[in-house]
């Protein structure tokens, strides 16, 4: 463990039981209050633009080398939250060392969000976002979809629902700490219950509620852990072995390899939950990143440019 990573989980272990001390409508005021700062660091190799696809509100991050690449790797991003916050102040810095890293276009979607807009709003703003983007000549081999959290449950449940409507899907996806089960009954929330320095039940319940009513937590759009992963394209999960939600992430894993989709696993041992968007902060994150951006050369190579080399997936 670094000692970047070791005082920064505790200051959010501290942070968690204030609180926690708080009722739940001023946990979520709070919240996102924090979420919406913007503390990102300007990257002058780095692009940053907001557009409206589809309706959807984005933020594109591009490395200024790739600005006039013409079939880049486009990467579209679903941020995590609970599905009650963040957005692209939130994410700008991680999204900044990926696109870099991996010589992508990052596509940072700003989704609806609970309690205001409760399912399925979010997953029809990923849905028709896709298909704008395919309707514009993009084609799926250049696309990979990730998230992290919230956003990696948004990212395979629009995967899912793009495979059973016969839709192109992307080349890749991968996930950071997806939560992808939102009854939240996995042994992990037990086992982890004291060593998670973000989450705990009553954070998640409250969220799940916000975003789903207690009967649809088990529907496949709302939980998609719960259903099929056949015909899914390359997976790269990274998670945390001391969060509540690591059992998301196995379960995910051990679905898709016997399901036959090609899949990667990356567990940190003490990093918090979704660590790898923390970039600015821990080596570890970094270090995540750099493995994640191995994945999507390897799997982008399709989009790219005849002669660029790729590298080597990490595994």
């Amino acid at each position: 463990m670094s000692w970047q990573n070791f005082f920064l989980s505790l200051f959010l272990k501290r942070s968690q039981r204030q609180l926690m001390r708080l009722s739940a409508q001023h946990r979520l005021q709070r919240t996102r209050k924090w979420m919406a700062l913007n503390r990102s660091k300007p990257d002058p190799a780095v692009q940053v633009r907001a557009e409206v696809i589809a309706g959807v509100p984005v933020e594109w991050v591009v490395p200024q080398a790739l600005a006039t690449q013409n079939k880049p790797v486009i990467c579209v991003y679903f941020h995590g939250g609970g599905f009650v916050m963040g957005g692209p102040n939130s994410h700008r810095d991680m999204a900044c060392y990926l696109a870099k890293k991996a010589g992508v276009w990052m596509l940072m979607v700003d989704y609806r969000l609970a309690p205001e807009h409760p399912f399925p709003a979010a997953l029809e703003d990923a849905s028709v976002l896709y298909q704008e983007i395919l309707q514009r000549g993009i084609e799926a081999s250049q696309l990979v979809m990730g998230g992290d959290s919230a956003g990696g449950n948004l990212a395979l449940s629009t995967l899912q629902f793009l495979r059973d409507s016969d839709l192109p899907l992307p080349a890749a996806m991968f996930y950071f700490s997806p939560w992808l089960d939102l009854r939240n009954n996995s042994p992990s929330h037990q086992r982890n219950a004291s060593s998670d320095a973000m989450l705990n039940a009553s954070l998640l319940n409250e969220s799940a509620q916000s975003y789903a009513p207690d009967m649809l937590r088990g529907h496949v759009r709302v939980s998609p852990l719960l259903g099929g992963m056949s015909g899914l394209p390359p997976c790269w999960i990274v998670a945390s072995a001391c969060e509540v939600l690591q059992d998301d992430a196995l379960f995910l894993r051990d679905k898709l390899q016997t399901s036959g989709v090609v899949v990667g696993y990356l567990e940190s041992a003490k990093a918090p939950h979704a660590f790898p968007v923390l970039a600015r902060w821990l080596p570890e994150a970094r270090s995540a990143l750099d493995d994640t951006a191995l994945f999507i050369r390897q799997h982008g190579m399709a989009a790219r440019p005849a002669g660029q080399a790729s590298g080597e997936q990490r595994s």
